[in-house]
């Protein structure tokens, strides 16, 4: 076999393992190559963060638009004016819900007190207070008063019944009091 001629193996101590020549190449060479890349990396990172907040920012701004154009909404007279009426009418509605739960209905004796009136008198009110009823009349025609304390005074249904009666220019004004006896069915 061939042999090759062995070559000495030395080590040089007075030529530096560091010489500025080789540490310029070394450095220009980790630039071209590893730090290139690097840098080109870095720099993708940075377009990267650029893109997405220029995307964010867009997405921001249509939201806050979408926002303005819906607080002018809620702004506007018309609906403000609605929206409190509409909460009005949600409180009034709870009230009568727990009014109808706790009051006695009264509807068959108001219609029945309402249609015993004669047609020639005006009602000005009437109120009911635990089995109390007061009217307020007036009328022109004293004939059709005085029938109409008759029918209450012989009604069975009612007791103590007060009427009093003014004379204004040519109209009475007449108030009324009884108590109801028994429920009208």
């Amino acid at each position: 076999m061939l042999k090759a001629k062995d070559q000495t193996k030395s080590i040089n101590f007075l030529e530096p393992a560091g010489s500025t020549d080789s540490v310029l190449q070394t450095s220009f060479s980790w630039l071209t190559t590893i730090g290139k890349w690097m840098l080109m990396g870095v720099q993708a990172i940075v377009l990267g963060a650029f893109a997405f907040r220029l995307i964010n920012d867009g997405k921001n701004n249509d939201l806050t638009s979408k926002i303005d154009a819906q607080v002018k909404v809620l702004e506007n007279e018309t609906w403000k004016k609605n929206v409190i009426k509409y909460e009005n009418l949600q409180t009034l509605l709870g009230d009568i819900k727990v009014i109808k739960e706790g009051q006695e209905l009264n509807s068959n004796l108001i219609s029945e007190i309402i249609n015993g009136i004669p047609l020639t008198m005006n009602v000005e009110s009437i109120s009911i207070s635990s089995q109390r009823v007061t009217l307020s009349l007036t009328t022109s025609d004293f004939k059709a008063l005085r029938d109409y304390e008759d029918s209450l005074k012989n009604n069975t249904y009612y007791s103590d019944v007060r009427v009093s009666i003014d004379k204004v220019g040519n109209e009475y004004d007449v108030s009324i009091n009884f108590t109801v006896i028994k429920e009208i069915e």
